[in-house]
């Protein structure tokens, strides 16, 4: 049993069971790292004592529980290892979500989720690559480099959660904690061929998460969560029951219970599929994928009609998510840095159009969205009452070669303003604040890895994961990249 390559509740239980201790565990992952890492740069702070540390704790915990002395209680994640995205706080390592101004940023406290990921026992490895802020579907940091995706080097790895998705699908960690405002644990997850799971806006509280600075007024209160990036969907589930709730610094975050988890298999289930949306046709290998996953579940007995809401305005909706985000993260910036975008909202590139009414901060356009949020969020969650999930492409295509974000993106040949193609299918699940599954379904004919995202109804993760399960078990396992096979 190769520790590297076990999902994290499979190394949970051979850690509580004895077969394996939480320090060979950590170590091995920790030489593996050591050996792996450098060239696709997926971990960029390594805490090799504090990891050590923590597993020599855990193993001393599960010995004392054995023998009936007193010791700490044992979580799910028991002396398992993970890895943290960069923007979220460790207590004692940096936090700089690669903003140069936070290069010498050192956490005081552990981010909430980290917190909670600790008192499941958890090992923490270290911190994953971002790129700067957050803020693209790429990974180029410009303290700590560029992360390269896992299938082809030459590839983005994704982004925000590029080198956390990197992580997990080298085998360099089993589960990796991301953030997602339009599409940061998803992209990666589909470019990278591993799971992922971005829960119900607010499930999961936000604090000690950077963009929003450290000291700043927070602003990034809509439409971004946080969630797992794993090689099961058992691994999401684990995670998310250890990280959701509220933490008593924001009020947003309300105590919802999540619900067990229902076991489903496909037989019967209703499935509404989007196979492709007016904003950006996807490419002919992800048109393939989503075909043949539809054909694998009606084989299966799933009900699967290709439908979307009625009257949906693709365009309008992506507009609203684009606009909101833009208000969020100009609201504090000085005018000067926005006057920079005046008179440009006439430019070709929607998000260029976006990014100028932002910077004109107009508070009656700021409500006017809210509302048609609210609008679409009504409409889609009216949608979902008829069907068990909603299956849908991640990105227009695989993974493409890394470029400059002024440069368009082509899709079969086809060109598209950057950020609008590279969030065109995900800012919707963004917008409504529903949860989403990702899954590999399948392969371009490059082999190259292409996931697709199964979106629930908000607050009802634990019936959009076990659709998620029940897809999973018609699928090959989480494929490991040919580079990390050994």
């Amino acid at each position: 049993m190769n520790p590297c390559f076990e999902s994290a509740t499979r190394l949970a239980r051979a850690i509580r069971s004895g077969r394996l201790s939480s320090a060979e565990v950590t170590e091995a992952h920790l030489q593996r790292i050591a050996r792996v890492n450098g060239p696709i740069n997926a971990i960029v702070l390594v805490d090799r004592d504090g990891a050590m540390k923590a597993a020599r704790a855990a193993d001393r915990a599960l010995k004392a529980s054995k023998t009936g002395r007193r010791g700490a209680a044992l979580g799910p994640l028991h002396g398992v290892p993970i890895t943290i995205k960069e923007a979220f706080d460790i207590a004692g390592l940096p936090t700089t979500s690669s903003h140069p101004p936070l290069k010498d940023n050192i956490a005081k406290a552990d981010a909430s989720i980290v917190a909670r990921l600790r008192a499941a026992g958890a090992v923490i490895l270290g911190k994953t690559n971002v790129p700067e802020l957050c803020a693209d579907f790429q990974t180029d940091s410009p303290l700590f480099g560029t992360t390269k995706n896992a299938w082809d080097a030459r590839r983005t790895a994704g982004g925000s959660t590029g080198g956390g998705a990197v992580a997990v699908a080298a085998r360099l960690s089993p589960l990796e904690l991301g953030s997602d405002i339009g599409g940061s644990v998803r992209n990666p997850a589909h470019f990278n061929g591993i799971f992922s799971l971005k829960p119900t806006e607010w499930r999961v509280p936000s604090h000690g998460h950077v963009p929003d600075l450290p000291g700043m007024t927070r602003t990034v209160r809509y439409m971004g969560t946080f969630g797992p990036l794993a090689r099961s969907v058992d691994d999401l589930e684990v995670a998310l029951r250890i990280i959701a709730g509220p933490d008593g610094y924001e009020a947003e975050a309300p105590p919802v219970p999540l619900g067990p988890t229902p076991k489903l298999s496909a037989k019967g289930l209703r499935i509404a599929a989007l196979t492709s949306n007016p904003l950006v046709e996807v490419s002919a290998d992800t048109a393939a994928v989503v075909q043949a996953t539809i054909r694998l579940l009606s084989k299966a007995g799933a009900k699967v009609k290709p439908i979307a809401p009625e009257r949906m305005n693709w365009q309008q909706a992506w507009d609203d998510w684009s606009d909101l985000f833009q208000y969020l993260i100009h609201a504090l910036q000085p005018l000067g840095e926005r006057e920079r975008f005046f008179g440009r909202d006439q430019s070709k590139d929607p998000s260029t159009r976006s990014v100028a009414r932002a910077a004109r901060l107009d508070l009656g356009q700021f409500f006017a969205v809210l509302d048609r949020r609210d609008q679409l969020i009504r409409r889609c969650e009216a949608f979902l009452d008829d069907y068990d999930a909603w299956l849908m492409p991640v990105m227009p295509d695989v993974a493409f070669l890394r470029q400059r974000q002024s440069q368009p993106l082509s899709v079969d040949g086809v060109d598209h303003p950057y950020f609008f193609a590279g969030t065109s299918y995900n800012f919707l699940a963004n917008l409504t604040g529903q949860p989403s599954v990702v899954l590999p379904c399948g392969f371009s004919r490059e082999g190259l890895p292409i996931g697709l995202q199964l979106v629930g109804k908000r607050w009802d993760e634990a019936k959009l994961l076990g659709v998620a399960k029940a897809l999973e078990k018609l699928l090959p396992p989480c494929p490991v990249p040919p580079d990390y096979k050994d």
